[in-house]
């Protein structure tokens, strides 16, 4: 009697322990559904942007990232393709950096039907008084502001990690501070009447303003702008009178207009600085810090020679 009541009990355990077991596993099915379902997905509009995201959202495993211009592409002429438009029409949130700079992504987000939050980063910019001009990022004090209205939204879109993407946000910052910083007295330590430099197109009025550096350029503020003849004999004439040595290509640029003003002026190009775009992961410029300082250090050497 006492092994039938003992093989019973053995029996009720196995029974509830399986019933247990199988509840685990469906509400752990659920909750992997329910994550999966439930992913937030971000789109932004070029590299560095998506730079920012990715750093801003690290630690939440439901967060899709896709960048519409990949890296080594220039946003100021990219057409989008049928998968961008589909990004795009899925999104949750959608970053842009505004002010004319990728205005072929812009135009497909019109023609979407899209429900996704579209936050124009550069809202909060103080920008160039002149003209339009969208690479505010090349100010690091500007990328702040960028930081800072990324890790707003995404905490109003997705209250529940608000303090992850705060944390993530304040180290970033933090980051960017030590890198203004750096920046300053890097440029510091060229005299101020020797920071001359010659660019591709005029994409670093905000690097030069924040950090007192004079650029020139030979196309204007947009890749697909073209350079009048008289404007480069202008050119060619002031590199020639102020014995300019710190000519640069870009890495998206065309490079034969700026090839041809070295060439003419008896100059070596010192490097390719990064304008628009981040490299891809293996170059010189994979995320936003690091293609600052290479920009800084390619300029830094040119000028010191």
């Amino acid at each position: 009697m006492r092994k039938l009541i003992l093989l019973f009990s053995i029996i009720i355990f196995l029974v509830a322990g399986y019933k247990l077991y199988s509840h685990f596993v469906n509400k752990t099915h659920e909750v992997s559904l329910i994550t999966e379902q439930h992913s937030l997905k971000i789109v932004t509009s070029f590299t560095i942007l998506c730079d920012f995201a990715e750093k801003i959202t690290h630690g939440a495993p439901h967060i899709k990232i896709t960048s519409i211009v990949p890296p080594e592409a220039d946003p100021h002429v990219y057409q989008p393709t049928p998968l961008d438009a589909t990004a795009l029409t899925k999104a949750d949130i959608v970053f842009l950096n505004g002010l004319n700079f990728e205005k072929g992504v812009e135009r497909m987000l019109k023609s979407t039907d899209t429900k996704a939050i579209i936050s124009t980063v550069t809202q909060n910019v103080k920008t160039r008084p002149d003209l339009t001009d969208p690479h505010t990022w090349h100010n690091v004090q500007n990328a702040m502001l960028y930081v800072k209205e990324m890790t707003h939204v995404l905490s109003e879109a997705d209250p529940g990690n608000a303090k992850l993407y705060q944390k993530n946000s304040d180290l970033l910052l933090k980051e960017l501070e030590k890198l203004d910083l750096w920046v300053r007295n890097e440029i510091n330590k060229i005299p101020e009447k020797e920071r001359i430099v010659i660019t591709t197109h005029d994409a670093f009025w905000y690097f030069g303003q924040a950090y007192d550096v004079k650029f020139m350029s030979p196309i204007g503020i947009s890749t697909e702008a073209e350079a009048s003849a008289q404007d480069v004999a202008a050119l060619i004439n002031f590199i020639r009178d102020h014995k300019i040595k710190a000519v640069f290509l870009e890495n998206l640029a065309n490079p034969r207009l700026i090839e041809q003003i070295a060439s003419e002026t008896e100059n070596i190009l010192q490097g390719t600085l990064y304008a628009d775009s981040l490299s891809a992961p293996g170059g010189p410029a994979p995320d936003y810090v690091s293609m600052i300082k290479h920009n800084v250090q390619t300029i830094c050497k040119a000028l010191s020679l």
